[in-house]
């Protein structure tokens, strides 16, 4: 069995004893002394023929020399280091891939300012609505449940905003300062939950999405103590619009000690006219927050859709929960310290350690190429290694214990001499969710609940001396957010990459010279004029300049072969010794120049191997391009270079899908790999348009006539130039527009006509390349065949100029034809149908035709669209670039059908990425698809091809 060859260029190994001086001279004494043994000579340094043979010797010594450096130490000797930046591809231009796996997407979205940490999710809990499978027919009520594969959902967990702070969860932390009676000051803090967080489908969280224009607030049913948690309340407030308003639920928690029943009347009170500040109170605050939460999920969604993978999508996406922790414990510290430094520190390193930030890395320079898996990131190195750590379900007591004694230095600090009593609390909505016990808070095993400490819920008793000493909670809380908000140290950059010594320390290689300059000064060579001496010499030295000159020619040049940049067509470079050394005008004929110069054929093949070569280094192997498009010669390798310098933007984005969400007909928002497609198959444009005209009459010159059976008619409005089917006796309406097609394919070249005659009138008929019948002229007869060959030449001549398609193609992705629930009352999508034989599902289908389903059409007519023989090979193409887990369908439509879907694929995809675009739109625009699918299944089914 013959295996492929890598189109890899092979350096030639040198033979032994061919490349030094020693070997050279021997071999060349062996020679004289064959050729000349009669002759009396010694063969020493004083014969003039020895030094001349040692001179060439020694320069061709260092000719082989060169030729055999490696390229690393050719591209230092030869190419300048801003040189080598355009000589190749950089490894972050070609390396980097769009996000792919899970991990690759937890990375980019970490990788954006305003996420700390993401996960993403497949959705497999349903589909919304619910879809079935019964009698193999999709339906939304009864039978096997289908759940579709490649729907994502994306939990988010925000950065803090600069402006607002925490933007997580559903949580204020206030405070309020009140004049106590004994004329002192005292900082009550609080914690207000709401009932909704950004992801919330509630009235009430829909419209804090906007800003709104509160005109009034309303605690309608006061401070409802909660007799079960002492400090908690429940609250209702109504938030008037200026005509309708919204109504809130919300939890109080007030944290700070009230002794008296007094001190908490009026905390209470302070605190109920707090929610009812309309302006500086917490409502608007969190109405911001809710605001801004909710325009960066839409920022991050864009950016999901943007980049997803074919076949995938984006369901939901989800903001993390919080589970509060609070802290207690009693803490003896060494007299006379400032107590708030202390525990500000302590609660930072805790609450580090209960909610831990991904860091930015360094990538480990010895395994630098870890650093280009995955894709680009913007702020840095992430590793797998810290990203696959699982949160612990439990915070040990030893754990917090350890890092509260050591702090941010990771030493043993000396101003805490003790700490007792250590337990840990959770909190829920504000209220007790668990207690530490057995060395352990348990946590709950979800991921969407991300555990977050609270200050003000925590309670440290400091004691110095054994003397219970107070300290301000507020000062405490505003230490810890200095210390939280100091930006984490970047993370070293690696040195650049070594692109060889440095250019000063290389010396410059000059020009070719001369090896007769270095020849004794008896044969008068230095001298420019002509001798009778230099003459003779120059003359037998020829042969030997012009392949020296040329072998230093060709290395000088190797790396200008080798660079992506080069887009020259000269590949041996040979010196024209004419113009490098003149005195050798005279010796030459007028034929040299020409003979000198390498046959053009010669050179693009050698381009189109080492093209071939540097595509290889890129995973490409393009060698049958040439064959698969009818090129050759310079048009060939055009169209590699092109492809060649294309792939870097084709290899980052290689599995993306278009971006729906963006207007992509008559665009270049394409799929990256139908972008590829376009080179691979030499397609004319990397557009989203229409490819064929509407055929049917009266805006086209075709129609299918007859109800079944059925036949067709080609008329462009000339009595003269009309044909119809041989016979109308098509069963299915299919056949009909595809024989009308075969018109379009072969009645466009006036060789597949032929003239009739019969009863001395004459018709002309058309003919495939097997000599089949295609179409016959209609009823009118001519009198001579040179009428019946003039009508024949202008049917020709139309067909060729208006109806042969314009080569291209469309993706469908069936996983963005899935069913989805509606807000409008009554709306509800269609349903692929299944294509069947004998009530089977067919070969090559299975029950879900919605995920990791792809189908290709293009239109099935024109001088390669139309070849059998060119679609096979076509469709293995399209099959080999699209990812291996895609199920891909590759159809070749007649012009009725291609004219059908490109109407229904226009209109759904400018619908979908239309912002004005209502649900009825959406779902009419998706039905036409979904139609036309359903139709073409249906089309493959009756030719048979499954």
């Amino acid at each position: 069995m013959n295996q492929l060859i890598p189109p890899f260029i092979k350096p030639v190994e040198a033979v032994a004893g061919d490349t030094d001086y020693s070997s050279l001279r021997a071999a060349a004494m062996e020679m004289i002394t064959g050729y000349s043994g009669r002759r009396w000579t010694d063969h020493n340094e004083h014969d003039p023929g020895i030094t001349t043979l040692e001179a060439l010797c020694y320069a061709l010594t260092e000719q082989l020399h060169f030729s055999n450096l490696s390229v690393s130490e050719l591209l230092q000797l030869l190419r300048e280091k801003d040189a080598l930046q355009t000589d190749f591809f950089q490894p972050q231009d070609i390396l980097f891939n769009a996000p792919v796996t899970l991990l690759d997407w937890k990375k980019f979205l970490v990788d954006q300012d305003t996420v700390s940490n993401a996960w993403l999710t497949p959705l497999t809990n349903g589909n919304v609505p619910p879809l079935f499978l019964k009698n193999n027919v999709y339906n939304y009520t009864a039978g096997k449940s289908i759940n579709i594969q490649g729907i994502y959902n994306a939990l988010l967990q925000w950065a803090p905003d600069k402006n607002l702070g925490e933007l997580n969860g559903n949580i204020l932390s206030i405070p309020r300062t009140l004049n106590l009676p004994n004329g002192t000051q005292k900082t009550y803090w609080a914690d207000l939950i709401f009932s909704f967080t950004w992801d919330s489908t509630d009235v009430e969280a829909i419209a804090f999405r906007s800003i709104l224009a509160i005109t009034n607030i309303t605690l309608t049913t006061g401070l409802v103590p909660d007799v079960a948690a002492p400090g908690v309340y429940f609250a209702t407030l109504k938030i008037d619009l200026g005509g309708p308003s919204v109504t809130v639920n919300v939890i109080l928690r007030i944290n700070t000690e009230m002794a008296t029943g007094l001190e908490r009347t009026n905390v209470e009170t302070e605190f109920g006219n707090y929610l009812k500040d309309k302006t500086a109170g917490p409502v608007p605050v969190y109405n911001k927050i809710i605001n801004q939460a909710w325009t960066l999920s839409l920022n991050i969604r864009k950016l999901l859709v943007a980049h997803r993978n074919l076949a995938e999508d984006f369901f939901q996406l989800s903001a993390v929960k919080i589970i509060e922790i609070g802290l207690q414990c009693d803490l003896e510290l060494t007299p006379g310290i400032e107590i708030e430094p202390v525990l500000a520190e302590i609660f930072y390193v805790v609450d580090k350690f209960i909610s831990p930030v991904i860091l930015f890395e360094t990538p480990d320079p010895q395994n630098l190429a870890d650093s280009f898996e995955g894709p680009e990131l913007l702020h840095g190195y992430l590793s797998d290694r810290q990203l696959l750590q699982s949160p612990s379900c439990c915070l040990f007591l030893s754990d917090i214990l350890h890092i509260m004694l050591e702090g941010k230095q990771q030493v043993r600090n000396p101003n805490i001499i003790a700490i007792f009593n250590l337990s840990l609390q959770s909190y829920i909505n504000n209220k007790i969710a668990g207690n530490s016990e057995e060395n352990c808070l348990r946590l709950l095993e979800d991921i969407s609940w991300r555990p977050r400490l609270n200050i003000f819920k925590s309670a440290i008793t400091v004691r110095q001396r054994g003397v219970m000493k107070s300290f301000s909670i507020s000062d405490v809380f505003n230490r810890f957010n200095v210390l939280k908000n100091t930006p984490a140290a970047l993370p070293t950059a690696l040195p650049p990459a070594d692109t060889g010594a440095d250019a000063a320390q290389i010396p410059l290689i000059p020009a070719y010279y001369p090896v007769q300059y270095e020849l004794p000064d008896c044969y008068q060579l230095s001298l420019q004029e002509k001798t009778a001496v230099n003459t003779q010499m120059r003359g037998y030295l020829f042969f030997f300049e012009q392949l020296l000159a040329n072998m230093q020619s060709q290395w000088q040049h190797s790396m200008q072969l080798l660079s992506v940049a080069n887009v020259g067509t000269e590949t041996r470079f040979p010196v024209n010794l004419r113009q490098a050394l003149p005195f050798y005008d005279s010796y030459l004929k007028a034929g040299y120049d020409t003979a000198l110069l390498t046959d053009n054929k010669e050179n693009q093949l050698r381009r189109s191997l080492m093209l071939d070569h540097l595509l290889a280094r890129l995973g490409e192997d393009f060698r049958y391009y040439g064959s698969w498009n009818n090129l050759t010669g310079a048009a060939l390798n055009t169209a590699k270079y092109n492809f060649l310098i294309s792939l870097p933007a084709l290899a980052t984005a290689r599995l993306q899908a278009f971006d729906y969400s963006k207007v992509s007909w008559n665009s270049t928002n394409t799929a990256t790999v139908q972008q590829k497609l376009v080179h691979l198959l030499h397609l004319p444009d990397n557009l989203s348009k229409r490819r064929w005209k509407n055929p049917n009459n009266p805006a086209g010159p075709f129609s299918i006539t007859g109800g079944g059976p059925f036949g067709f008619t080609v008329n462009n409005g000339n009595p003269l130039q009309v044909v119809n089917s041989p016979n109308n006796n098509y069963a299915f309406r299919y056949e009909a527009e595809d024989a009308a097609t075969a018109v379009i394919q072969w009645g466009g070249n006036i060789g597949n006509y032929q003239i009739q005659e019969k009863a001395g009138a004459y018709s002309y008929v058309l003919l495939n390349d097997e000599q089949q019948l295609i179409a016959v002229s209609n009823n009118v007869l001519f009198v001579s065949p040179a009428a019946a060959l003039a009508a024949a030449t202008a049917l020709a001549a139309y067909l060729a100029a208006q109806w042969l398609p314009l080569e291209g193609m469309h993706l469908v992705e069936m996983l963005l034809l899935r069913p989805q629930v509606y807000v409008t009352g009554g709306l509800q999508d269609e349903l692929l149908t299944i294509p069947q034989v004998n009530g089977a599902i067919a070969e090559g289908f299975n029950e879900d035709m919605y995920s990791s389903q792809v189908m290709a059409v293009l239109p099935g007519a024109g001088p390669r669209f139309g070849d059998p023989g060119y679609q096979e090979v076509a469709a293995a193409v399209i099959r080999k670039e699209l990812p291996a887990w895609l199920q891909v369908r590759v159809v070749w439509l007649n012009i009725f059908k291609m004219f059908e879907f490109e109407e229904a694929y226009q209109s759904w995809v400018s619908t979908v990425s239309n912002p004005a675009a209502t649900e009825v739109n959406i779902q009419s625009a998706k039905k036409g698809m979904v139609r036309i699918v359903n139709s073409i299944h249906d089309m493959l089914r009756l030719r048979g091809e499954y």
